[in-house]
């Protein structure tokens, strides 16, 4: 099914475990890499003042350093190749119409000791009948109201394993206070 893009033009993905791991190696990776190019710079004032090898603390710094660079560039680059599918598959605008089940709360995640709701959607293929299931987002609320309704799962008619749950044009403006 072909449709419109969504009314608020806005993608909430939120911030990932994925997005902050990368954050965290890439910063404590630069940092051992600045520390390690700038003994590997003052190399022979080391060998001058200090004793035994100490040829080894830059490697070592540059060697944790940039493995810990190297991780969290590829924890960034699948980051940014989710953010970018989901926004490639609702800018093309195809959806099907899935009816929420299901509200879970995801136990794997806590915020300020809160797990968060994610709504399980169904939708089954007329043509083959199969049954597709899929996940929203963590929802820092209990969306009580959409169990039950029928909400918009952006896909990629081609690959249906990328989607994107847009819970955020079926859920009223809650503001919590």
């Amino acid at each position: 099914m072909k449709g419109s893009v969504m009314k608020s033009g806005k993608i909430k993905n939120g911030i990932s475990v994925l997005d902050i791991s990368a954050l965290v190696l890439l910063l404590v990776g630069g940092i051992f890499t600045l520390f390690g190019i700038i003994f590997a710079c003052n190399i022979t004032q080391m060998q001058a003042h200090g004793s035994g090898n100490v040829t080894a603390i830059p490697t070592v710094f540059l060697t944790i350093g940039l493995s810990l660079l190297g991780i969290g560039a590829v924890f960034a680059f699948f980051s940014a190749r989710k953010r970018a599918m989901i926004r490639q598959v609702v800018k093309d605008g195809h959806y099907v119409m899935a009816e929420v089940l299901n509200i879970r709360q995801n136990f794997s995640v806590h915020v300020n000791g809160i797990s968060p709701y994610v709504l399980e959607c169904h939708y089954t293929d007329p043509v083959t009948g199969t049954l597709h299931v899929f996940s929203s987002r963590n929802l820092f609320f209990y969306p009580a109201e959409l169990l039950g309704t029928r909400v918009r799962v952006y896909v990629d008619p081609a690959d249906l394993d990328h989607y994107y749950v847009d819970a955020e044009n079926s859920i009223p403006d809650v503001r919590l206070h």
